[in-house]
């Protein structure tokens, strides 16, 4: 294995850890869900999440050769966007969207991100992925339709108007946040890039949520929603945002972005183990076809950069001939 193969072999791995949290994310929050608004989960989640990544950041020896605070005198304007896209906005429209349409309406727009990610990185001209890459994409996307779809009741699909706008709108909040964010943990650690962001999301997050501490039972929130939001806190928007930052700068925003279409599966699968829910054929299948597409997209990845060593070797080659 080439040493320019191994990062993204260890990104990979990475990224499987991330879904898996993702996955049995909204399953752990359920007991905090009850009792608890999600606005107000968001405060303590959050400050959780500060908490894991600041300590993460602080341990990193080049936090400290470089400054605990450079990222926020080179990049500060950035860290600001992408604070508001990601940790803000984004957090926002996806828990209210979730609230007014149903969880099949929201599943499935959601796994469209990947697709915005793609487009917003064209757009901007950080990447441009291949037509084998692109295919990959759409297999992955079809699979997760098929998860999505073959779970929900026709008439649980359709879900409210507003929801639905609501969440179309997180996800292209989300493919912009992954595909933007390529430049700035390029340039500053991506574990500083998502401690930062939550640094500076975390003041709005508090002023969203504090209205409804009033509406919060309190004498019924007991130590397993504590640790639904220590978990979710600490995993799922904590560590979890600190290895997709570092997955986007090892493989690319777009490569990164179509693991997303894993949560869903994830989320299947884990309902059927823990919650005896059901599992169609369909499911299967679509979760077969998200990983066929995520081994078709690593596989272009793979060439590319191979191609990339062979361009390297033949330049290495003709300087010692001229020689």
């Amino acid at each position: 294995m080439s040493r320019s193969s191994s990062p993204a072999s260890r990104s990979d791995l990475a990224l499987l850890f991330v879904v898996l949290v993702w996955g049995v994310n909204f399953p752990v929050l359920k007991a905090a869900l009850a009792v608890m608004h999600p606005h107000v989960i968001n405060i303590f989640r959050f400050a959780v999440s500060a908490v894991v990544l600041g300590g993460i950041y602080a341990t990193r020896p080049d936090t400290w050769s470089t400054g605990f605070f450079a990222p926020l005198r080179t990049h500060l304007r950035e860290i600001v966007l992408l604070a508001l896209l990601g940790y803000v906005i984004y957090q926002v429209c996806f828990i209210v969207g979730v609230n007014l349409t149903t969880a099949g309406s929201a599943a499935l727009i959601m796994a469209a991100s990947p697709l915005w990610t793609a487009a917003i990185s064209r757009l901007a001209g950080y990447e441009r992925l291949g037509y084998l890459a692109w295919a990959g994409l759409l297999i992955s996307l079809v699979g997760t339709g098929l998860v999505v779809v073959a779970g929900a009741e026709s008439a649980a699909l359709r879900g409210s108007f507003g929801g639905n706008l609501l969440m179309l709108l997180a996800s292209v909040l989300w493919g912009a946040y992954t595909a933007l964010s390529k430049t700035v943990v390029h340039a500053i650690s991506p574990t500083g890039a998502a401690f930062f962001g939550i640094v500076v999301a975390l003041p709005f997050l508090i002023g969203v949520g504090v209205p409804y501490l009033d509406t919060v039972a309190w004498p019924e929130v007991g130590v397993w929603v504590w640790g639904a939001i220590i978990f979710s806190g600490g995993l799922s928007t904590g560590l979890a945002f600190a290895i997709w930052n570092t997955a986007v700068k090892n493989v690319g925003a777009s490569n990164t972005a179509v693991y997303n279409n894993l949560v869903p599966f994830i989320a299947l699968i884990g309902g059927a183990l823990f919650l005896n829910e059901p599992v169609a054929w369909a499911q299967l299948i679509g979760g077969a076809l998200i990983i066929g597409g995520l081994v078709v997209m690593r596989r272009d990845r793979q060439r590319r950069v191979e191609a990339m060593d062979e361009v390297a070797r033949e330049g290495v080659s003709a300087l010692e001939s001229d020689r």
